[in-house]
């Protein structure tokens, strides 16, 4: 349904200009509205709220939501693992990942005994999941060590952090996803 249907369908059987009237707004512009001429600034849309008894989240319920796909499957990933050098590996787990996307998944794989350091762009957040080994992670704040199963949230990514393989003889594989997705 378009914003057009839904001021029709909550005016209900009120004639619309006793509705305009209402809700404190002219009877042209409620017109148009209905015509999807119009959309109405949002301090006209809190007073069809207020005329109502509505909340903004009310008012928009149903509209547009057709349009809405909040579940977008990944195919299976084909594409080869991104290997910058011998001590890190990354693989991204879905597909076009920078066209639309908000957050970043992937899996690192760090070889034993090395570390990587990162600094992400402004408001960047990372969530860490250890899959497989024993991870040191650190910022200038603290430092934790983390084993398998075992996760850590980072809400502050433009901080350097670094990740470190506390094993000298497994390599150790990590979920990390980003946001936002920054070039």
């Amino acid at each position: 349904m378009n914003f057009a249907q839904r001021i029709r369908e909550l005016r209900g059987t009120t004639r619309q200009k006793d509705f305009a009237k209402f809700c404190h707004v002219g009877a042209s512009t409620i017109n148009k509205i209905e015509k999807g001429i119009l959309i109405g600034t949002l301090d006209i849309h809190i007073k069809i709220c207020q005329a109502l008894g509505i909340s903004l989240s009310t008012l928009y319920r149903g509209v547009y939501e057709e349009k809405i796909k909040p579940l977008v499957p990944s195919p299976p990933f084909a594409e080869l693992p991104l290997t910058y050098d011998q001590k890190i590996t990354r693989q991204l787990l879905v597909k076009n990942i920078i066209i639309n996307k908000k957050m970043l998944p992937e899996i690192i794989t760090i070889a034993p005994g090395s570390h990587i350091e990162e600094q992400l762009s402004t408001d960047s957040q990372r969530f860490i999941f250890i899959l497989e080994g024993k991870i040191e992670v650190s910022s200038n704040k603290s430092s934790y060590t983390l084993n398998k199963n075992q996760s850590i949230y980072i809400t502050d990514a433009t901080i350097p952090t670094s990740f470190k393989n506390e094993s000298t003889v497994l390599s150790a594989r990590i979920l990390c996803i980003t946001t936002p997705v920054l070039l």
